[in-house]
C-alpha cells in the first residue's frame, strides 16, 4: 500500500469520525470509527529494520559522509553497509 494510499484512507476515517459524532450526533459509531483509524494506522505504519553491522568501528564521520553521498539513507542504511556483518 503507497504512502499517498494510506494517508487517504485515514484522513477519511477521520473525517467520518468527526462528522458522525458532530453532525449526526452519534458518539458510539464516531468513536468506533475513530477506533479503526487508529488501529488501521497502527498496522500499516513502516515497519522497523534490524541492523545487520557492527557499528564499533565506525565514527560519526564516517557515518555522516555515507549520509551526505546517499541522499534519503538513514542511520540504519550507513551502519548495514559500513559496518562489518555481525558474527
Amino acid at each position: 500500500m503507497g504512502k499517498s494510499t494510506r494517508t487517504s484512507i485515514l484522513l477519511a476515517l477521520a473525517a467520518a469520525s468527526m462528522l458522525l459524532m458532530t453532525q449526526l450526533e452519534d458518539s458510539i459509531w464516531g468513536l468506533l470509527v475513530g477506533c479503526w483509524a487508529l488501529m488501521f494506522w497502527g498496522w500499516t505504519g513502516p515497519k522497523p529494520r534490524e541492523v545487520t553491522g557492527d557499528a564499533s568501528g565506525l565514527s560519526a564521520q564516517e557515518i555522516k559522509a555515507y549520509r551526505v553521498e546517499h541522499p534519503g539513507a538513514t542511520i540504519i542504511d550507513a551502519v548495514n553497509a559500513l559496518g562489518k556483518p555481525k558474527a
